[in-house]
Formats: C-alpha cells, structure tokens, sequence
C-alpha cells in the first residue's frame, strides 16, 4: 500500500510520496504531526522513499545515518542494501525483507524491488500500490507530486497528503 514516485530532470531531482498509514488493511485515521518524514525522507546526502513495513522503514531510517553506497552503480546500492539486511537482522532477528525503495544519490534514481533487484532508472520511477497510476502520470509529463496526487484519487490504497523532496543538482550528472 502506498505510492512513492520520483523523477530525474537535468537540474533536479524530484521525489513524492502519500501518506497513508494502515494497520492491517484498515486505514489510520489519527496522524503525527511536526516533523514528521513517513515514507520519504533526506538523510546523509541521500533520499529514500519507501513502501512497505513500517519497522522496515525505521530500521531503514536509522542505518542509512551512517551508511551509504560507495558509489552511485547498481552494484554499490545492492551492496548498501546487501549490509542494511545484515545489519537489521542483527538488531532484531525477526526482521524480514519486505519493502521497495528507490534511493537517489549524487543525482541519480535507484529503484530496489524483490529485495536484491536493483535497478538504475534514466528518467522517473514508482513503487507500491499506486505505482502505475502514478507512472502513467509521469509518462504523460506531470511531476512526481502530481503523478502521487493522482495515485491517491485513483488508488484506494494511497492516501494525501503528499510529501516532496526536491534536490537541486548543482551540475548535471550528465
């Protein structure tokens, strides 16, 4: 449940995502406010959206602090997220592979799906389950906080309102 988009432009990058929270398949009405980050969030010159468990998430939040991929290469972001399972399962070993990701990093996307499969993406992405409204938007050249405001119309399992991250990209990376 849920829906994060993002898209590469030649002086940004653009991510978005929903807020809905659920517990089960029921919708939490009742919401944190301040300052919250949910499903999206910058830290440690990066910025991860995510969709799936929440406990995921917050380990997810709390390891990329100090760690994050060597380089921006699928390979470096499968290692990145290779030790942030290792790690997680130390720390509870309960702890399962759940979730979908896309990261971006020294300007560009990254999109992790099926646990190890990650993707390098050249223009825009989505996850979860708005992810198809939300990429027939983005197709059709709207912003990734349109293409998530049209996921949350269309998609019972979206909800607003929508978060965005912007980072400006200081020279083009390509």
């Amino acid at each position: 449940m849920s829906v994060v988009a993002a898209k590469r432009y030649a002086d940004k990058l653009e991510f978005a995502a929903d807020s809905i929270r659920v517990n089960g398949y029921l919708t939490e009405t009742s919401r944190v406010t301040g300052d919250e980050q949910g499903k999206l969030f910058e830290v440690n010159d990066m910025i991860i959206g995510s969709v799936g468990y929440v406990m995921e998430l917050s380990f997810m939040q709390r390891f990329a602090r100090n760690h994050k991929p060597a380089a921006t290469t699928v390979e470096a972001v499968l290692d990145f997220i290779v030790e942030f399972y290792a790690w997680a399962k130390k720390k509870d070993d309960s702890f399962g592979r759940k979730n979908s990701y896309l990261i971006g990093i020294e300007g560009e996307i990254f999109r992790v799906s099926s646990s190890y499969l990650v993707e390098k993406i050249n223009e825009f992405s989505a996850i979860g389950a708005g992810q198809h409204f939300a990429l027939t938007a983005m197709y059709l050249d709207k912003s990734p906080k349109e293409a998530v405001e049209i996921a949350n119309e269309l998609c019972v399992y979206c909800s607003g309102p929508v978060n965005v991250i912007t980072k400006t990209l200081s020279s083009s990376p390509h």
